[in-house]
């Protein structure tokens, strides 16, 4: 059975607020940034970042062009709505404004629950997106590394491309820490697919547990081929919570 966020948890509730450069002054001023649950009011907003933002430049998502395959597409907005659903994606706004700033689509793993994607990804490109990413975990397996029995996870980190280069990511990840501890969770872990998002993740804090150059993987599966793909490697990063 998945895990349900604990009833004692406000819903929506602002996980961290920041300082960053605001797009929209020349001075580079200084706004402030709130991180929040995503509400079902904006879940259309939440699809419009990722299919903007997400989709072609996130490598695998890219490669396997998800955006431009109609049937993955479909696959893909079917997850993301099953993610919104658990009221665990959060998504950042600056003050003043209703444009989405970034996101990111989480979700807690439990070591007795084995989710079946098997009814939502059927189409090629997605099942060797979900494969290669399975194949980190499983290796790893991080249930008994870390001694946990469910941790916090991810399935995408967003920024909108006028918020780039502001530490916009950096910031959406450092609300894992107040999260994990309002939900009792004392690990969240996610593989990071490129070095975007591998370097915010270093700042905050995550470690990593496995690195895969993408070449490599051709050599677990012949069909796990990722020739042209726009990163290095994927690494499976994790942050114990204290």
């Amino acid at each position: 059975m998945p895990w349900e966020r604990p009833a004692n948890v406000p819903f929506p509730n602002v996980w961290w607020t920041f300082e960053a450069p605001d797009p929209d002054r020349e001075d580079g001023a200084l706004v402030t940034y709130r991180v929040e649950d995503l509400t079902e009011d904006r879940f259309d907003d939440a699809i419009k970042l990722y299919t903007e933002h997400f989709l072609d430049d996130e490598p695998l998502c890219s490669y396997g062009r998800v955006r431009h395959i109609p049937a993955s597409y479909e696959e893909m907005l079917a997850f993301w709505h099953y993610l919104f659903s658990e009221k665990f994606t959060i998504v950042c706004y600056k003050e003043g404004s209703k444009e989405m700033v970034g996101a990111n689509l989480l979700s807690v793993k439990m070591a007795s629950d084995k989710h079946d994607l098997t009814d939502l990804i059927k189409t090629e490109s997605m099942q060797k997106l979900v494969a290669v990413n399975e194949y980190m975990t499983d290796t790893v397996n991080l249930f008994e590394r870390y001694g946990v029995d469910k941790y916090l996870t991810a399935y995408g980190l967003s920024v909108n491309s006028r918020y780039r280069g502001r530490g916009i990511a950096t910031e959406i990840l450092k609300a894992r820490r107040p999260i994990c501890r309002a939900f009792g969770l004392r690990l969240t872990s996610t593989n990071f697919t490129a070095i975007g998002s591998q370097i915010p993740a270093a700042k905050v804090g995550f470690t990593t547990d496995l690195e895969m150059q993408y070449d490599e993987f051709v050599k677990v599966n012949p069909t796990y081929t990722f020739d042209g793909i726009k990163s290095k490697s994927l690494k499976l990063m994790s942050l114990p919570i204290e």
